[in-house]
C-alpha cells in the first residue's frame, strides 16, 4: 500500500515545483532603490528615485526584460549607514533584488559598498564620491555618476589652468567626503605652479559660512571650491555673494533645479557646478522633455543616474539573459552602455571606476529653456569639458 501512496505524492510534488518556477517566471524583477528621501540630501534622493521610475516604465511598455516586468523596491536611507544596511540587506534576503542603487551619502556609500561585496549584489552609487568606497577587490560596486574626489578635483585643476587662476579657496565638510575632497585639493591644486591655497573645514550640517568666508576674503580668491561641502553649497553660494565675494564658485553636483530654488538669480554666471550629463545634446533634450512632463521637474545628474543604472542593468540582464547579479555584476563590469545624452560612455576597471569619464562645468543664465524644464525663466549653460580624467586606483 505504501508503494502505490508515493506515486500520487511524487506527482503532486512535481507539479507543485512547475507551478512554482512558472509563477517565477512571471514574477517582476526587482531593483532595489536605497536613496535620501528624507534628511540633507532629500534633493538629490527624489531625482534619483524619479528617474528610475522613469525608466522602469519604459521598459515594462515594451515588454519588460526576459519576458517579465520590472519593479522598483523603495527605501529611505535617512542618511544613516546602518538605516542603508538594514534596507539593502532586506531587499536582497527578503525582496530577492537583482541590483540596487541610488546612494548620495559618503558615509552611507561606505557601509553599502561592504554589503554589496558581502551579499554579490551589484550596487550602484550615484552621488557617494570617496575615493575609499571602492576597493581593488570591489566587484560589484559601480560609480554611475559623481566621480572619487581626485576625479573631480582634477577637472577642477584643468578649468584653473585653463583659465590661469592663481587664488583659490576652498570650504569643506568634516566627514567622508569632505575628507577625500580636501586630500585631493591638497594633492591636485595646492602644486600647481603659482597658485596660492586656502581651505576650511566645517561641519556637516553647519547653517552659517560667514566666518569660513570671511577668513578666505583676505585672499581675494578667483575660484571658491565648495565640491566637499554638498549640504552647505546653497548658503555658501548666498552667503559669499552678499559678502561681495566675485570668486566661482564650485558646486558639489547640487540638484539644478534645487539650487535655483535656494539661492535664486543672483548666483546666475557665477555658481559653476558639475554634470555627468550634457545639456546640449540632442539625446538628452528629449528625454528631459519627456521627464519634465511626467515630474514637473528638470531632469538632473541624480535623475538621470537613476535612470542609467535600471537601463544599464536591464541590458546586461538581456546580453546574458539571466537575472543572476553575479551574472549581471560581470557584464557590466567588462562591457561597455553607451547611453545617449550621458557625458561619457560608461565602462568600467575591475573595481568598478568609470573609465574615460569626461566631467562637464556649467553655470546658470535667465532665459527660456524651452520643454526640458517648461515653465522655468532660466537654464543651463555649459563652460568647461574637462579632458578625460584618469580612474582612480584604490591603494588596497
Amino acid at each position: 500500500m505504501l508503494g502505490k501512496r508515493i506515486a500520487p505524492l511524487c506527482f503532486a510534488a512535481v507539479s507543485a515545483f512547475a507551478l512554482s518556477d512558472a509563477v517565477l517566471a512571471q514574477a517582476p524583477i526587482k531593483f532595489g532603490m536605497v536613496t535620501s528621501l528624507s534628511g540633507p540630501f532629500t534633493p538629490w534622493g527624489i531625482q534619483v528615485r524619479d528617474g528610475m521610475k522613469m525608466a522602469v516604465e519604459e521598459i515594462n511598455e515594451k515588454g519588460g526584460v526576459l519576458g517579465r516586468k520590472l519593479e522598483v523596491i523603495e527605501r529611505d536611507d535617512k542618511n544613516n549607514p546602518n538605516e542603508g544596511v538594514t534596507a539593502f540587506r532586506y531587499m536582497v534576503e527578503r525582496e530577492g533584488v537583482v541590483a540596487a542603487g541610488g546612494v548620495i551619502s559618503s558615509d552611507v556609500g561606505l557601509a553599502l559598498g561592504r554589503e554589496a561585496e558581502s551579499l554579490y549584489v551589484p550596487y550602484f552609487l550615484t552621488m557617494s564620491g570617496a575615493a575609499e568606497i571602492l576597493k581593488k577587490s570591489s566587484r560589484f560596486t559601480f560609480r554611475t555618476c559623481l566621480l572619487p574626489a581626485p576625479a573631480d578635483v582634477e577637472a577642477v585643476a584643468a578649468m584653473i589652468k585653463d583659465r590661469k587662476y592663481t587664488r583659490v579657496g576652498a570650504i569643506v565638510a568634516d566627514y567622508a567626503w569632505g575628507h577625500s575632497t580636501r586630500d585631493a585639493i591638497d594633492a591636485q591644486i595646492k602644486p600647481l605652479p603659482g597658485v596660492r591655497l586656502q581651505m576650511e573645514v566645517a561641519p556637516v550640517p553647519e547653517k552659517d559660512f560667514t566666518p569660513y568666508l570671511r577668513k578666505l576674503q583676505g585672499l581675494d580668491p578667483e575660484m571658491i571650491v565648495a565640491l566637499g561641502h554638498p549640504p552647505g553649497a546653497p548658503t555658501i553660494t548666498r552667503q559669499a555673494i552678499e559678502l561681495g565675494m566675485k570668486a566661482l564658485i564650485i558646486g558639489p553636483w547640487y540638484p539644478t533645479e534645487f539650487m535655483v530654488q535656494r539661492v535664486g538669480e543672483s548666483m546666475f554666471g557665477q555658481y559653476v557646478d558639475y554634470s555627468c550629463v550634457d545639456f546640449e545634446s540632442p539625446a538628452y533634450k528629449q528625454l528631459a522633455e519627456k521627464y519634465n512632463k511626467a515630474y514637473k521637474r528638470m531632469l538632473d545628474n541624480n535623475a538621470f543616474s537613476g535612470y542609467v543604472m535600471v537601463r544599464m542593468v536591464a541590458d546586461a540582464m538581456q546580453r546574458t539573459k539571466s537575472a543572476d547579479p553575479k551574472a549581471i555584476a560581470e557584464a557590466i563590469r567588462t562591457g561597455t552602455f553607451d547611453q545617449p545624452g550621458y557625458g561619457w560612455p560608461l565602462s568600467y576597471t575591475e573595481w568598478g571606476e568609470m573609465k574615460g569619464a569626461k566631467p562637464i562645468l556649467y553655470t546658470y543664465e535667465k532665459g527660456d529653456p524651452g520643454p526640458v524644464n517648461a515653465g522655468a525663466n532660466w537654464r543651463t549653460k555649459i563652460i568647461f569639458r574637462s579632458p578625460p580624467v584618469q580612474a582612480y586606483v584604490p591603494k588596497d
